[in-house]
């Protein structure tokens, strides 16, 4: 009785941790997302403020800030340890957005903007996962050489003692 106790606490206490790791994957996963979609709020807002603490338009003031909120939200959404795939959003836009600097009066709806965001969103993907698969190649290297030097010293060791 008081195994089977033991195990259905732990079984309870799996589903829990593994729901808590859910729903800071969401909340993670929220604030990346989110902090792409600040990022055309210059584009989406067409009012102007009394204040643009010296930014000649409300539309550029609204995009510096939101530069810089962006970037502390992908960090603080980081720390939650967010899908994956919520990257897409901020890459998308930013991508879209090292397009405007350099041709600021094309359109969000362009054809070459969409198809220049969607190749650097697959450009992204495809580099993180070359550089996850040589982590995961590099890590399970050194766990094979760790378990190599622990045999030569078993080794060493059993020759030592046949020696004696």
């Amino acid at each position: 009785m008081k195994v089977y106790l033991k195990q259905l606490i732990a079984k309870t206490l799996m589903v829990q941790d593994n729901k808590a790791k859910t729903i800071n994957k969401i909340i993670g996963s929220v604030l990346i997302i989110l902090s792409g979609v600040i990022l055309i709020s210059d584009k989406v807002f067409t009012f102007e403020l009394d204040n643009t603490y010296g930014f000649k338009h409300t539309a550029a003031f609204i995009w510096v800030f939101t530069q810089t909120v962006s970037s502390l939200m992908i960090l603080i959404g980081y720390i939650f340890r967010p899908y994956i795939t919520s990257f897409i959003v901020p890459v998308y836009i930013y991508s879209i957005q090292l397009y405007w600097i350099f041709n600021p009066d094309i359109r969000f709806d362009d054809y070459y903007l969409q198809s220049y965001a969607i190749a650097i969103c697959i450009g992204f993907f495809l580099l993180l996962f070359v550089i996850m698969r040589i982590n995961k190649m590099k890590s399970q290297k050194e766990r094979e050489n760790d378990l190599f030097l622990k045999e030569v010293g078993e080794v060493i060791n059993l020759l030592k003692e046949k020696k004696d």
